[in-house]
């Protein structure tokens, strides 16, 4: 009895692993996992730039407790001169209410914004005005106006930033990027603890000789911190994203690597429900070409759960900001940039709590446009900031972008288009190409009629828009019309398509026979004829005709079978040509090359001044040679 309990143990325990493996296999990519007639599309609803005749971009966007938005970032267009921290607050329709700059002559910036508990703001950046020499971190702290309260410099002789600021429970800030000036290394992780006034409590920085750099950290429930950055001292090779926790005091408790011998980063993370993490950047070590953005899922030790990428072969897709939704999802942004045109689009994406796309949406301006932040309004819409150079005012602009649901029926594909082969030899494989879009950009299956008794079944899932090659072989002569259907994740299905004509057992045409002069004299133009017989009766569609002297001749049809047509030439240099001719019938079967061979002799040029002399004064031989000569050619 215990043997059978045991046994029956075992298997239940084999199949939650396989079914597990299954999982993360299957859904890799990021496929959505449930079925629903009705969801929400994402759907732009209005876009605002904010700069002048320079550059001016927004690093940080936040919805504040009046409904507005708070957005932090940079300006050459305003300001002292140079960069300058840029403060933007505009109402919920991104009509901007007040701006604020803050910086000297050289290079400053803002790089992360939160509203604070009393309702003014922290900014998190660099400053290169004042403070040391090269550019050090810089907190302002402001009013809910925009009016300075104070501001806190951290920093060496070299360049030292922050990317990163967040309010912790005793209400003081931690700041979190890198150092140049102290440390290990050229360029470590640097976290550092004020009080509420910025005045410094402790700073800490991780890494070694090579370069490593932070840029997001949060405070955990145990009133420690999680910090998510890039590293080149540890992991797999090139460089990987680095997550590390630290006590209250930013001492390290541990700290993990995730990526490949490639270049992995990680730009973004959130704390989860269950006590783990969730982090975001880009991978090359894992993508289906350049890098792809990635999702990563921890426990609260920061082992790994799951992953999912997200990408395509065409683009480079990166992931920069990711924030827990209402409904217990996220939402991550970030940036596609095309290989072919070296283009970026702003890229949004919705997932669940296990990290299957719901949706996502693309903003392309025409031009380029990049997001680096992103956050959830109170209205169950999304705001995102970043830069564009497809509208504004100048060389780049900030910009603003809302991002609305709207509900309704889930559309099925659309009808699939087929391309391929239609003319075919019985038993020989051939590939034809499938290609449907969904207006929502659910996956697609196909199934395939081949007109033979064979129906392919349910073949996929495939993304929305991908040209599919599915491959079949006839076994019979005859002429087949291929039909297909698609259908998306929730089992709607687009009506068949129309048919593919393609045509099994086609003869090829005799090779032409070729008919004309074999020999001739150089620049002089002579026909030829040419004529075909296709063994099924087919007409003959085209003629090509090549001269052997880099010249061709294209005759179009349709001839009748056996029909003859001809062409002439005339060549221009003395030697020995082979014409070539090859027919084709009207269902596009080649025939094998027709030959004819033809020479062309060199012409006689007399040279000698005597000679020539002598027949200017004998006019009659002249005369007489000059036949004998057109009578030998």
């Amino acid at each position: 009895m215990n043997k059978v309990k045991s046994i029956m143990v075992f298997f239940i325990i084999f199949l939650i692993v396989i079914s597990s493996t299954l999982s993360i296999g299957i859904n890799i990519k990021g496929s959505k996992k449930e079925l629903h007639l009705n969801e929400y599309f994402p759907k732009e609803a209005w876009n605002k730039t904010f700069g002048g005749a320079a550059l001016d971009w927004g690093w940080s966007v936040q919805e504040t407790s009046d409904g507005g938005l708070i957005i932090a970032g940079e300006t050459v267009s305003f300001g002292y001169g140079g960069y300058d921290a840029w403060l933007i607050k505009t109402d919920n329709n991104g009509n901007e209410t007040w701006n604020k700059t803050f910086g000297g002559s050289v290079k400053d910036g803002g790089r992360s914004v939160i509203q604070t508990n009393d309702d003014g703001f922290i900014i998190g950046g660099y400053v290169d005005s004042y403070g040391f020499p090269g550019h050090d971190v810089w907190l302002i702290k402001t009013d809910d106006n925009g009016i300075e309260e104070w501001s806190s410099i951290f920093g060496g002789i070299l360049s030292d930033a922050a990317f990163s600021v967040q309010q912790t429970s005793d209400g003081g800030y931690i700041a979190l990027g890198y150092v140049d000036s102290y440390g290990a290394g050229s360029h470590d992780i640097w976290l550092i603890k004020t009080d509420m006034y910025g005045n410094e409590e402790w700073n800490n920085t991780f890494g070694t000789s090579e370069w490593e750099s932070g840029y997001s950290a949060h405070q955990t429930v145990d009133d420690g911190f999680i910090i998510i950055g890039t590293t080149e001292s540890y992991g797999a090779g090139g460089q990987d994203a680095w997550l590390i926790k630290t006590d209250m005091y930013g001492n390290e408790k541990w700290n993990k690597t995730f990526g490949g011998k490639n270049n992995d980063w990680g730009a973004a993370i959130v704390i989860t429900d269950d006590g783990g993490y969730l982090l975001t950047g880009d991978t090359r070590s894992y993508s289906s070409g350049g890098y792809d953005l990635w999702l990563i899922k921890t426990d609260d030790n920061g082992n790994e759960q799951w992953r999912r990428i997200y990408g395509d072969s065409s683009s480079d897709d990166t992931g920069y900001s990711i924030k827990k939704t209402s409904d217990g999802g996220y939402i991550i942004t970030g940036t596609k940039t095309s290989f072919g045109s070296g283009l970026s689009d702003v890229w949004l994406i919705k997932v669940d709590d296990d990290g299957f796309i719901e949706w996502n949406f693309t903003f392309d301006g025409g031009i380029d446009d990049w997001a680096y932040s992103v956050d959830e309004t109170s209205d169950g819409g999304y705001i995102i900031t970043g830069l564009t150079n497809s509208y504004g005012s100048g060389d780049y602009d900030l910009l603003l972008i809302k991002v609305v649901l709207e509900n309704h029926e889930n559309q099925p594909p659309t009808i699939p288009e087929i391309s391929g082969p239609q003319f075919g030899e019985v038993g020989k494989e051939y590939g034809y190409f499938f290609e449907s879009d969904d207006f929502e950009g659910d996956e697609i299956s196909y199934l395939v009629d081949w007109d033979d008794g064979n129906i392919s079944g349910w073949l996929g899932p495939y993304k929305s828009g991908e040209a599919v090659l599915i491959s079949h072989e006839w076994s019979e002569s005859g002429n087949y019309e291929i039909r297909a259907k698609a259908k998306d994740t929730y089992e709607l299905e687009s009506d068949w398509s129309d048919s593919y004509t393609v045509f099994i057992g086609n003869q090829r045409p005799n090779p032409p026979i070729i008919n004309g002069p074999i020999t001739g004299k150089v620049g002089t133009t002579y026909e030829y004829s040419f004529g075909s017989i296709d063994p099924d009766g087919d007409d003959i569609a085209y003629y090509l005709i090549l001269w052997d002297d880099d010249t061709y001749t294209n005759k179009t049809g349709p001839f009748i079978s056996g029909e003859t047509i001809n062409a002439s030439h005339k060549w221009t240099k003395k030697g020995t040509y082979t014409i070539l001719a090859r027919a084709t019938d009207v269902y596009g079967k080649h025939s094998y090359w027709g030959e004819l061979t033809v020479t062309m002799p060199r012409e006689k040029t007399m040279h000698n001044f005597l000679f020539l002399r002598f027949l200017e004064r004998f006019q009659l031989l002249n005369l007489l040679l000059q036949i004998l000569t057109i009578l030998w050619y």
